[in-house]
């Protein structure tokens, strides 16, 4: 395997981030060419996660892949977009992380997961 789980988890998440980036060209300038990327990132977003959640616990993969796409999307917004950033958004986020950390805690391993298959 070229990539472990956690390489084609963050593969989807370069692709995830990538193409919602994309979806805010496209709404400012309908480019068919920037919607054609857009749809093949989104895509190709989604076959990365479906090959890392072979290896991982699905709620593991999908909360952390949500998690890091959202938060990295935020930044990209201010940065880029100048949209704006306060209290009430931190928060949002501070219990999105904290959600992922108890998701990923609750998780089974990938131990137990190989035992439940047997």
């Amino acid at each position: 395997m070229l990539l472990g789980p956690w390489g084609f988890l963050m593969a989807a998440i370069a692709a995830e981030v990538i193409g919602v980036f994309t979806m805010k060209i496209v709404s400012d300038s309908a480019s068919v060419p920037a919607l054609l990327f857009m749809y093949t990132m989104i895509g190709l977003s989604f076959y990365f996660l479906a090959l890392a959640v072979k290896h991982m616990p699905i709620a593991k993969a999908y909360a952390t892949w949500e998690a890091l796409g959202l938060i990295s999307i935020t930044f990209i917004g201010v940065q880029f977009f100048n949209e704006s950033l306060n209290f009430i958004k931190l928060l949002g986020l501070t219990v999105l992380i904290t959600g992922v950390v108890l998701t990923t805690l609750g998780a089974p391993s990938a131990e137990a997961n190989n035992r439940q298959e047997r």
